[in-house]
Formats: C-alpha cells, structure tokens, sequence
C-alpha cells in the first residue's frame, strides 16, 4: 500500500512538473529542440592509430531530469545529496558505456571510461536538467596487416535510450597521422556538445545513431571520398610541412640553426612588406627633413616596437588568456595605432604651417 501510494505521488508530481512546464512557459523558447521529454545525445569519435577515443554526452531535458532525480535520495532542501549524484553518476557512465557499440575491422571494442562528469543546469522555469559527460577510451585490435597503407572499417552505434525522442549527434575526428575517408559522420559538430542548439534546425533535428567509416595511416586510396563538414568543406585541410618538420622530436642540432636562421630570413623579409608604419615614418622623414641618421634611427625604432608587440600580445595569449581574451585587444590596438597615427600626421602638418 505505502509503494502504491508513493507511485502516486510520484506520478502526480511528475503531472505537476509536466503541466507547468507545457502551459506555464508555453511562450518562452526552450533549450531543447524537440521539448522538455527529450533525452539528448552528443557523441564525438577520435580516431587514432591504437586507440579510439569517444567524447560521449547525454542531455536530459526537465522531464525525465525530474524523474530521474525522484528515485535518489535527497537533503533536507529535497535536492540529490553529492554522495546519490556519485552513485548515479557511477551506474548510468557503465550502461552509457555497454551501449555504445564500437567495431574496428568486425571485432568488437570495450570501452573504458577514463573521465566522467555530472552536472544539473538549470531548465526552463528554474527546473533542473541532467548532463552526463565520459570520456572513454577503446584499443583497436592488432592486426596482421598493420603498415601504412593499411585501411580499417570502423562502425559505431549509440543504443542508449533507443525508444526516447531527442537530438542524436555524431562527429568524428581523426588523430594526428590517421586520415579518415567514406564517413558517413560528419567532422564538424553543430550543438558545441549540446549547450547550444541551432534554430533553423529545430523542426528537423538531427537523428544520428550509428556512423560507418574508413581510415588509414597513409594517404586515403584513390577514388574515395574525404571526411567532410557539414557544409560539405573538407574537415581536414592540407598537411603543413613547416608544422610537421619543427614537431619533430629527433631533429639535430644543424637543423634546428638552420631553421633558426631561416625564421630570421623570413623575418627581415617580412619586414620590407607593407605594413609595420614604414607609411608613416616616411612621411615623417620628408616632413621633417630627415637624414639618413634619423632613417635607421627611426627604422629600429618600428623594428622593435613592433617586435615588442608581438611579444607582448604572445604574452597575454599565454598567461592572461583565461582573464582577457585576445581578440578582444585587436580593436584597443587598432584605436591605439590609429591615435599615434592621428596625432603624427597633425604634428607635421602644424610644423609645416609655421614653417610656411
């Protein structure tokens, strides 16, 4: 009788939570794409030469968040104690895990989880949500045929939930070396993991549960098809040799001179390009009369300010980025460069007035 009654409970609340979700909030937009019942999932597959790394997320909206949240224990204040979190977190990560087929070459892949988050955002009318992130990890079995012209069938099918409505997206990365080809996922994401969803796809969400693909160590065999991005561009741009040549962990000493004059050659190259004030400092230097002195004086001048800058701005970018975005000193810059430059071209055109 006591279960009964606590069914019913259950199941008015969950009538309560449901009606002042469809009627009370009616009017606002909502943060999933297909309504408050859905159970959302995000799944991003990097594939590498030994492991296959699967970046996995399920988004739960109000509905069955409340639901959820109703079989655990709660505080004093009817919210989840940390230590119910935990364990929820503990058994759901192992069934997302079990769920999610994985396949390399027709062998099955285990996975293992090797991170996992909880988290409760707040929905629609301050009403709780449920976000489950892992990371898990599978090893590719060894093959007999494992060089570099090597091809691999990877398959992938996410069955949790496989009954529920919600907004199904796959992605898949390659690794650096391994070049995917024929997928039929796609290697860009849309949703950021689920945190943003796009409007002008909310009638049609996307409904991604499974992703077949090829991949290899070398060049992708003639007449295949690349991995693409949503927009149909290629997800992979071309290989930077420079990039690859100075990641190189055995390069020698003569090499790394040898590169290191070739970064300076190039340097002073680019410093005959356009740019960098030589505009300014050359009107500066017919105004004013300059000689040849004043010229390297004012050459080094820009040299090094300008030298300092970049350091200055590699700076930020690496110690201050968490506190100030760099974008957002370009236009302080460009007001800056555009001030100097203001008040350079009034100096000399007052000094050529008194002179005239």
């Amino acid at each position: 009788m006591l279960r009964l009654l606590h069914l019913s409970r259950r199941a008015v609340a969950t009538l309560l939570v449901a009606a002042t979700l469809i009627f009370g909030f009616a009017d606002q937009a909502i943060a999933h794409p297909l309504g408050n019942f859905t159970i959302n999932h995000f799944a991003r597959i990097e594939v590498g030469g030994e492991n296959i790394n699967i970046r996995y997320v399920v988004d739960m909206a109000e509905i069955p968040t409340f639901q959820e949240l109703q079989s655990l224990g709660v505080d004093g204040e009817g919210k989840p104690t940390n230590a119910a979190l935990d364990a929820y977190l503990e058994r759901v990560a192992q069934q997302y895990a079990a769920a999610l087929m994985l396949t390399v070459n027709g062998t099955r892949v285990p996975l293992e989880i090797s991170a996992k988050r909880i988290s409760i955002p707040t929905g629609v009318g301050g009403l709780p949500t449920l976000r489950v992130e892992c990371d898990l990890t599978g090893k590719a079995p060894a093959t007999n045929d494992a060089g570099a012209t090597a091809t691999h069938l990877l398959q992938f099918e996410d069955t949790n939930y496989a009954g529920r409505t919600g907004w199904r997206e796959i992605v898949v990365t390659p690794a650096a070396g391994v070049t995917i080809f024929n997928s039929t996922a796609y290697g860009s994401p849309l949703t950021d993991e689920l945190k943003t969803y796009p409007e002008d796809q909310l009638s049609a969400p996307l409904d991604e549960r499974a992703a077949k693909l090829s991949w290899t160590r070398g060049a992708a065999p003639a007449g295949s098809t690349a991995l693409l991005k949503r927009d149909g561009r290629p997800a992979v741009q071309s290989r930077d040799m420079l990039a690859e040549l100075i990641s190189r962990e055995d390069l020698t000493l003569g090499v790394a001179l040898v590169s290191l004059l070739m970064a300076v050659g190039l340097g002073a190259l680019h410093a005959f390009s356009p740019g960098h004030g030589k505009t300014v400092v050359g009107a500066y230097l017919v105004g004013s009369r300059g000689t040849p002195r004043h010229a390297v004086f004012l050459g080094l001048t820009v040299t090094i300010t300008h030298t300092l800058g970049v350091f200055a701005l590699g700076l930020v970018t690496l110690f201050a980025s968490q506190y100030i975005v760099p974008e957002r000193l370009f236009p302080i810059l460009g007001v800056i460069s555009g001030a100097i430059v203001v008040i350079i071209g009034l100096s000399l055109f007052a000094r050529r007035l008194r002179v005239a």
